[in-house]
């Protein structure tokens, strides 16, 4: 009786335990746990698509190749809008640059030209009494940016874009203006702070003409310092 009694224990000793119903045995097992090969980046490594950025700049010196007027003051605020083109905002190229598009809108421009820096105004027009101080809009609507190491915390960029703008005085005089053109290359600096801040700082070489469409198109030629932040989401 008691060989009997010892039988059924002896069995399921030797044939161990039954699997559970939601264990996977074998190859399954494997197959749950490991994920699959083309599974999407993790959100850590995709790049955000769509930036908003607020910045100004402001001229310590005037003067340049296209340019004849000197000694001019430049400042502007500029609210800008970026949008990630290559690579995609999901891949996964951490070390290659990375190519944005850019467009800014300028809700303040500031212009000062002094008298004495227009020479030889055309006949039968009115000589400048005084400083020309002016405000004005503007907007950029078509800039790129290349920027290198993008995701790492420092980042260098070379940048440019092209606009239009306004002021509330023609410029760069009574001959000139209202309505200008204006177009800006440069270089600088992204840190990444956290992220989805960023704070940024460079130089622009930046132009203002009005592009013939006055009696005289001087120019200005503005050495721009400009700094700002970035929110991406």
């Amino acid at each position: 009786m008691q060989v009997r009694r010892l039988l059924p224990a002896l069995l399921l000793l030797l044939l161990g335990p039954p699997p559970c119903a939601g264990q996977p045995v074998g190859r399954d097992a494997s197959a749950s746990t490991s994920p699959p090969r083309n599974s999407a980046p993790s959100a850590r490594t995709a790049r955000p698509a769509n930036a908003l950025g607020l910045w100004l700049g402001g001229s310590v010196a005037t003067g340049g190749p296209i340019g004849n007027i000197s000694r001019a003051r430049f400042g502007l605020l500029g609210v800008r809008y970026e949008r990630l083109l290559v690579p995609a905002p999901s891949a996964d190229a951490r070390s290659s640059p990375s190519l944005t598009y850019t467009a800014d809108l300028f809700p303040l421009l500031l212009l000062s030209i002094p008298q004495r820096a227009i020479s030889s105004p055309p006949p039968r027009r009115p000589d400048p009494t005084q400083d020309l101080h002016t405000y004005g809009i503007g907007v950029s609507p078509a800039g790129l940016r290349l920027t290198f190491r993008a995701a790492q915390r420092v980042r260098p960029f070379v940048l440019g874009s092209t606009g239009l703008a306004y002021f509330a005085q023609a410029v760069p005089g009574p001959w000139g203006k209202h309505l200008n053109f204006m177009f800006d290359v440069g270089a600088g600096v992204r840190v990444a702070l956290t992220p989805h801040l960023l704070f940024t700082a460079g130089y622009r070489y930046h132009h203002l003409s009005n592009g013939f469409r006055g009696r005289i198109n001087p120019g200005i030629d503005g050495n721009l310092i400009s700094v700002g932040v970035v929110l991406s989401r």
